[in-house]
């Protein structure tokens, strides 16, 4: 993403509603026996970004490893002060290091649009062969290429899924699809409203001069409204419910024992 966007997204991911939404469903979920990883997991964060994950991460799991890696200095600086007790490393999706011997839990929450999906998938591969059978591998993509806006130009956003894809590549890897569904769907007719126009009418930005809708002051009212309605939608998805359609894809896959995917 455009290097500014880091310190934006170190500033705003504590209270925009669309952050704190993430994760309280990946909290909702975690704290599910269903999800459960066991005590003292080994935790890694592929593509960990400015750090609240591995915060968040830290406190609800108490992992005896947590790691990330990014492969952005920016990031790694700023991830440092919010979990200075990770281990975190500059590192890529595409060729990832792995510290441990095993793993039961990797995230990897917005990042493999950014590289797509077939250039990220031999490192993915390399990850899940670390994965103990039973481990968890938790994603969230953004959804649709037809929602392409100034926003994924700003992020340098290489490709948007839908859950036919991200399910197959959980195939591929071995994993069985535990849940599988869109997030942000009762709000996706105001996302429409915002996105829509700048692909029909806005003159299309220069990706080094584009800026995402994170620079973007909300008034605390609105901020809280969103998240209100974020809250519920986590309450449906953490029971099972399966969205038809969202702005995001989210994903939750279990090492299995075959070697080969099966889907629920």
């Amino acid at each position: 993403m455009n290097t500014p966007e880091y310190r934006v997204m170190a500033e705003v991911e504590d209270d925009h509603w669309w952050y704190v939404g993430l994760r309280d469903l990946l909290r909702r979920l975690l704290a599910a026996e269903k999800y459960g990883v066991g005590d003292g997991p080994k935790v890694l964060d592929a593509g960990c970004g400015t750090g609240a994950t591995l915060r968040l991460l830290s406190e609800i799991l108490d992992p005896t490893y947590l790691g990330g890696f990014d492969t952005s200095p920016d990031a790694l600086a700023l991830a440092q002060v919010k979990a200075p007790g990770a281990d975190i490393y500059c590192g890529d999706i595409r060729e990832p290091e792995i510290k441990v011997d095993s793993l039961d839990l990797i995230t990897s929450l917005d990042v493999l649009y950014i590289p797509g999906l077939a250039a990220s998938e031999p490192g993915f591969r390399k990850l899940v062969d670390r994965l103990r059978v039973g481990g968890l591998v938790i994603l969230n993509v953004p959804a649709f290429d037809w929602l392409r806006s100034t926003h994924d130009l700003a992020l340098h956003t290489s490709q948007r899924f839908t859950a036919r894809e991200l399910r197959g590549f959980f195939d591929r890897l071995g994993l069985r699809t535990e849940l599988l569904s869109y997030r942000l769907f009762f709000l996706f007719p105001a996302v429409l409203a915002v996105r829509l126009p700048q692909r029909l009418v806005q003159r299309p930005a220069k990706a080094e001069s584009a800026r995402s809708e994170l620079n973007w002051q909300l008034p605390r009212a609105l901020n809280s409204a969103l998240l209100a309605v974020q809250h519920a939608e986590n309450r449906l998805i953490s029971k099972g419910a399966r969205l038809p359609w969202g702005t995001s894809v989210f994903a939750v896959g279990r090492k299995t024992g075959s070697g080969a995917g099966a889907s629920s």
